[in-house]
């Protein structure tokens, strides 16, 4: 059987793990850094949210995806399904979360509505059903339901159906479901089961978007018998948009239905093309278009790919899985599990699901922490060659007359001086780069938003009394994601490239000079690795730096550039865009919308946010004469004023210095193998 995605993840966090380990006992790493490296490992979670209407086979896609087995039952009604969340846990458990006693009340009070009283508002009719249907299942719980209210509930997992099935005894009080499975493969992921959109209680939908808005991964599965559908469109253009996700991956569920009918794979795939095209042009949204651009849809049969993976005597055992068995087997002419699973496709999905993970998560992941190993070694191996240069140059000097001594140390300090200068004009030559990189960019934010708004003005100028209300305050909210969610992350984005890629030029021009300055000064020493050495931490330095990002937030409760700006944004959007409509006049609904844009163009102000990156030109500074002074020139400095001044048994110590030197170059050898073992 293929190796699934998250154990792939799983057996490249544990081949990490084991290069932090070695890291520590070759005593590259403290064991306290160890310790910080493998935190972040099992904390920093994958996020995976799976969305799509009822019966598009989710149930069956998560069974194989995660559980390899028929492990969740079938989708339950709109009205009750909750949000179920699969991560790893020691041994297999529930943990249910329940309506508060205010969420509970509203529902009583929706459900005491009368059907006819909301009649032709298709909004508050389905809250009024909903409510209905929550109030008739929870009579199973007779008059125990306000002993469950507002709390949580840890249960066995085999009673998992009470929580998630359809007639399950506790179905009508849960928001939420935390499943835990003991999978190796399932630590640091989580995947998100997103039945709620356009979900009646607004206390659930909320919880569902707050869970997308920090997916790595959205995927989204489509019904082949009516791939993209209005629902589809619905939970895409609306849901999906409003939560700021920018990432969506596309399956395209059951393919083999229309396939046993006569239609191709790319037939299928063309289909669903031609229709989101068709569904962008009609909803005039450029972010869709933008995220679709990027989206191939896949066609798979979750069904296929679950029969692949259970054993046999569960198939035949089963008259349901026997008949899939048989009706895949003849449509597609297979006979065994390996052809099923190939047939099911469902390695296409994953290995974009892969794709994406590692283009976007893995950097942070597994790059990351590597990058801090390696470069700890690497210090390792330049603080042996530093021991070597020192052992060398005692050599050398030992064997020197007093009168080169001295005019070795008057160049040693004449390097010093010119080191310094070209320090400071370093310092100025950054400092120079971003001021001019800020302005650029700044100047160009500005003219993103004020384009945008200009755009947004003309829609509104053209907006004609008659017209439709809806379709004008669409375009607005579709012109205010397109902006927050593309154009402005995508040139933030941008920015921080722009930004390394400069300071990485200043620093190349800057040790080009300094190695010019070291061949003319210190002419007994090979001044290429130590230049080499230097550049090479300071450079992985501004490579792995967060200089910041348009996300530089690092926890759930701090907010970056991203989370301020989206938040301002949709804020308004949600506010003053609702509000359109129920003014007196045409006039007053223009005069609105006119004030929204106005606030968005006279808000925005990111220079302050651009100019934070100043503050790290004085770390690499810092990295820079340490690298230089405190770690190269002051030793051999040092070494020269105390070989002057001490009178010394030279010959004795000449012998110790070479004794030394065999011990050190040994050592070097050492360290090339373990840097060779550990990459």
């Amino acid at each position: 059987m293929a190796q699934n995605l998250f154990e792939e993840l799983q057996e490249r966090k544990q081949k990490l793990i084991a290069k932090t380990q070695k890291a520590t006992e070759f005593g590259w790493i403290t064991p306290e850094r160890q310790k910080e490296i493998l935190e972040k490992l099992e904390h920093d979670t994958l996020t995976i949210g799976v969305i799509g209407q009822m019966k598009c086979g989710k149930s069956t896609f998560l069974n194989s995806f995660v559980f390899e087995d028929a492990v969740l039952p079938a989708a339950t009604t709109p009205m009750t399904a909750a949000l179920s969340v699969i991560t790893y846990g020691a041994e297999k458990k529930l943990v249910a979360e329940f309506y508060t006693k205010d969420e509970w009340e509203e529902q009583r009070m929706q459900a005491s509505r009368s059907l006819s009283d909301v009649e032709g508002n298709p909004i508050e009719e389905s809250k009024v059903k909903a409510a209905k249907e929550l109030m008739e299942k929870a009579s199973k719980l007779g008059g125990d339901v306000s002993r469950y209210l507002g709390k949580t509930k840890e249960d066995s997992f085999d009673n998992l159906i009470e929580y998630v099935g359809a007639e399950g005894k506790f179905i009508s009080i849960t928001k939420a479901v935390t499943i835990y499975y003991p999978k190796e493969y399932l630590k640091g992921v989580e995947i998100v089961d997103t039945p709620g959109f356009n979900d009646p209680i607004v206390s659930r939908e909320e919880r569902t978007k707050s869970f997308l808005k920090k997916a790595d991964v959205v995927l989204m599965m489509l019904y082949a018998g009516r791939p993209f559908d209005a629902t589809d469109r619905n939970i895409l253009f609306q849901n999906v948009r409003q939560c700021g996700i920018g990432k969506v991956i596309i399956g395209i569920n059951k393919y083999d239905i229309p396939y046993e009918n006569g239609e191709t794979e790319e037939e299928i795939k063309d289909y669903v093309k031609s229709e989101i095209k068709k569904a962008c042009r009609a909803c005039n949204d450029e972010t869709l278009v933008d995220i679709l651009r990027e989206a191939e849809p896949i066609p798979l049969s979750a069904e296929m790919a679950l029969l692949s993976e259970l054993p046999m005597s569960k198939i035949t055992n089963n008259e349901a899985f026997q008949f899939a068995w048989k009706r895949a087997c003849d449509n597609f002419e297979i006979s065994t599990q390996v052809q099923m699973r190939e047939k099911s496709h469902l390695t296409d999905l994953t290995d974009a699901i892969k794709r994406m993970v590692e283009n976007e998560k893995g950097k942070i992941l597994f790059a990351k922490p590597l990058n801090a190993i390696l470069a700890a070694g690497n210090r390792k191996k330049e603080e042996n060659e530093k021991e070597i240069r020192e052992c060398d140059s005692l050599i050398s000097n030992l064997n020197k007359p007093d009168d080169e001594l001295e005019e070795q140390e008057k160049d040693f300090n004449k390097a010093e001086k010119r080191l310094s200068k070209k320090i400071d004009g370093l310092g100025d030559s950054i400092e120079e780069s971003f001021d001019d990189l800020i302005r650029k960019k700044n100047n160009e934010l500005e003219d993103i938003v004020d384009a945008s708004c200009k755009e947004m003005k003309r829609v509104i100028d053209d907006w004609g009394r008659f017209d439709n209300i809806d379709k004008v305050i669409q375009d607005i909210d579709a012109k205010t994601q397109f902006l927050v969610t593309r154009s402005l992350k995508y040139s933030v984005q941008n920015f921080q490239t722009e930004v390394k890629n400069s300071l990485q030029k200043c620093i190349k021009d800057f040790f080009e000079e300094a190695e010019e300055v070291l061949e003319k000064y210190i002419e007994d020493y090979d001044s290429r690795d130590v230049i080499k050495g230097i550049s090479r931490n300071v450079n992985l330095d501004i490579v792995d730096k967060d200089l910041f990002s348009f996300d530089n937030s690092t926890s759930e409760d701090e907010y970056g550039f991203w989370d301020g700006v989206f938040d301002f944004l949709n804020g308004a959007s949600y506010g003053t865009l609702a509000l359109v409509g129920n003014a007196i006049s045409h006039s007053e609904n223009q005069t609105k919308l006119r004030r929204y844009v106005d606030c968005i163009n006279n808000e925005f102000k990111p220079d302050p946010y651009l100019s934070s990156i100043k503050e790290k030109k004085d770390e690499i500074i810092n990295m820079v004469k340490q690298g230089l002074f405190e770690e190269f020139l002051h030793p051999l400095q040092e070494q020269l004023k105390e070989i002057r001044k001490k009178s010394m048994d030279k010959e004795q110590t000449l012998k110790e210095a070479k004794e030394k030197l065999v011990i050190l170059k040994q050592k070097r050898q050492e360290i090339e193998v373990q840097l060779q073992e550990i990459m």
